[in-house]
């Protein structure tokens, strides 16, 4: 199990309600040591960013979608540069949520606004934009969320409004099926927000509403549940983002205001705490992204408009 180390100095506290049920001494807690904040290039601050991605180099991809932006750090917090402003061309942006990065370099945003997703190389130029297909109810296409598995060129697109995974095929740029549909049985979706992928191909689901994270293998299938409702240890209340490292997935809950970690398997293993056991306090907690070579955690904060940084051991 990996141990994790945090310093409380710069973290923000969680909502009395929230703190309560987390601070039980029967939650098991996962340890240790240090933390950073990131909140935006010098005089342009984030407005509530919704994601982050690493790309292959340690670099971070925040992605800052109410200023139509992402921007980009080195592996040390340094700012580096920022791509993309509002409308409807090429490289640009309206409302983006979502955002992930390949091992080529290749940086992915789910553009919200536009309905669409976008690639662009890891320097920021754009590459190519892609519609996303109607649906047969008429609603339009709402991408939250990007993920992909390099290893079958997939590219796993959220559509959060018709509750569907669009499955896309990138070396042949076509649409190849299209995942789940309205419900809370399995295989079924309510609103799927943030999503990640696991090495071996597996899609991990943050479902808000449905207070769970759902679990398809690469064929599609379903594999099991993480979380359920509730606010207690192990249950979730309103998750909102995904990672997968390792034999490991951690959730973050906007509601309660932690980082909870759980087997592939859906066990609890514990909430990410500091040195005395007691939960770490996030403020409204949505995407999070792993930098495995250095071993970091980002924690993106909406409502606070930062990125906070947590090293793990």
């Amino acid at each position: 199990m990996v141990r994790l180390t945090l310093v409380l100095g710069l973290a923000a506290a969680a909502p009395a309600a929230a703190r309560g049920p987390e601070s039980r001494s029967d939650a098991p807690a996962i340890l240790g040591h240090k933390q950073a904040v990131i909140v935006g290039p010098p005089g342009t601050p984030f407005n509530m960013p919704s994601d982050a991605a690493v790309g292959r180099d340690g670099s971070l991809y925040v992605l800052d979608g109410v200023n139509h932006r992402v921007v980009v750090y080195d592996g040390e917090g340094r700012f580096q540069f920022q791509f993309g402003r509002r409308g409807t061309g090429l490289g640009q942006f309206a409302y983006p949520l979502g955002i992930a990065t390949d091992p080529n370099g290749n940086v992915y945003v789910a553009d919200s606004g536009n309905h669409r997703f976008q690639i662009f190389a890891a320097d920021g130029k754009p590459l190519e934009a892609v519609p996303l297909p109607a649906s047969a109810s008429g609603v339009p296409p709402d991408p939250t969320d990007v993920a992909g598995d390099p290893a079958r060129q997939r590219l796993y697109i959220a559509d959060n409004d018709n509750h569907v995974i669009h499955v896309y095929h990138l070396a042949e740029h076509r649409f190849e099926a299209v995942w789940g549909g309205p419900g809370r049985d399995q295989r079924q979706f309510r609103f799927p927000f943030l999503i990640d992928t696991s090495p071996d191909g597996y899609l991990f689901v943050a479902e808000p509403i449905n207070t769970r994270v759902q679990v398809l293998n690469p064929d599609g299938k379903f594999v099991g549940f993480i979380g359920g409702w509730g606010i207690r240890p192990g249950q979730l209340f309103r998750p909102k983002g995904v990672a997968a490292w390792g034999d490991q997935v951690f959730v973050t809950d906007s509601y309660l205001g932690n980082v909870q970690v759980f087997t592939l398997g859906g066990r609890f293993l514990g909430a990410l705490a500091d040195a005395t056991g007691i939960p770490i306090g996030f403020t409204t907690p949505t995407g999070i992204t792993i930098d495995a070579q250095r071993k970091r955690l980002y924690v993106v904060e909406l409502k606070v408009h930062r990125v906070c940084r947590v090293d793990l051991e």
